[in-house]
Parts: C-alpha cells; structure tokens; sequence
C-alpha cells in the first residue's frame, strides 16, 4: 500500500512541476509579446515625432515650403514593423491617429489656420498614442 502512496505522490509532485513550467512559459511569452510591442510603438512614436518636430522647426525657422525636407521613407518600414508586431491591434487606432498627424502637418504646412489645427491634432494624437502604450504597460498585458 506505501508503494503506491509513494507512486501517486511521486506522479502528483511531477503533475505540479508541469503545470508550474507550462504557466512560467506562458507569462515569460506574454512577457515578451508586451516587450515587443512596447519596443516597436516606442520606434513608431520616436519616428514620427521626429518628422514632425523636423516640420514645426522648419515653420519656426520660416523655411520655405520648396526648402522642406523631403520626408524619411525609414517612416513605412516602422509603421509596417508596429502593425505586424502581435497585439498592435489594440493600439491601431491611436498609431494611425499619430501616422495621420504627421500627413495633415505636411500637407497644412504654412496654411494659417489648417497649420495650427494639424499642430493640436498632432499634440492629441501624440498624448493619446502614449497612454494607450502606458496602459498596455502598466497592465503587462496585451
């Protein structure tokens, strides 16, 4: 009779060690599917901050419209690495929103009023990119 309290002892304590290993690797995965993706909207929200801070420079600068430099094509490459990365789907809208910004800048530039509307959508895509990117964060979870 011990033997066999020994063996289902023996075959629990193994049970649990599997389980314990298969729920270690399911948060070290999840872990670094967060990781990933934080990494990725961080290159995306530097990228386009970047051109756009590169825009408000040039109309504070008074460049001209011709003088504007032409704009990165790295800027695909990043935004088609966000969107691929798993779990940027609940992110897509706020980086599209971001992606967006930087278009209506460039095409608002030194266009009075369709100028500083661009600058407050650019400052309200930016803020709303990043706390969407914090709450991800913050939860560790996609």
């Amino acid at each position: 009779m011990q033997e066999y309290i020994a063996l289902l002892g023996a075959m629990t304590g193994g049970f649990l060690v599997l389980m314990g290993d298969h729920i270690r690797r399911k948060v070290e995965r999840k872990q670094t599917e967060v990781n990933r993706l934080v990494e990725a909207s961080a290159q995306l929200s530097s990228t386009y901050n970047r051109l756009c801070g590169e825009l408000l420079d040039a109309a504070e600068h008074g460049v001209a419209v011709t003088d504007l430099p032409s704009a990165d094509p790295q800027r695909y490459e990043v935004a088609t690495r966000f969107f691929m990365t798993p779990g940027s789907e609940r992110l897509r809208s706020s980086g599209a929103r971001l992606i967006a910004s930087y278009t209506a800048l460039r095409a608002g530039y030194a266009q009075g009023h369709r100028w500083d509307e661009a600058r407050v959508e650019h400052g309200a895509a930016v803020r709303e990119f990043e706390e969407a990117v914090r709450a991800v964060m913050r939860r560790q979870h996609i």
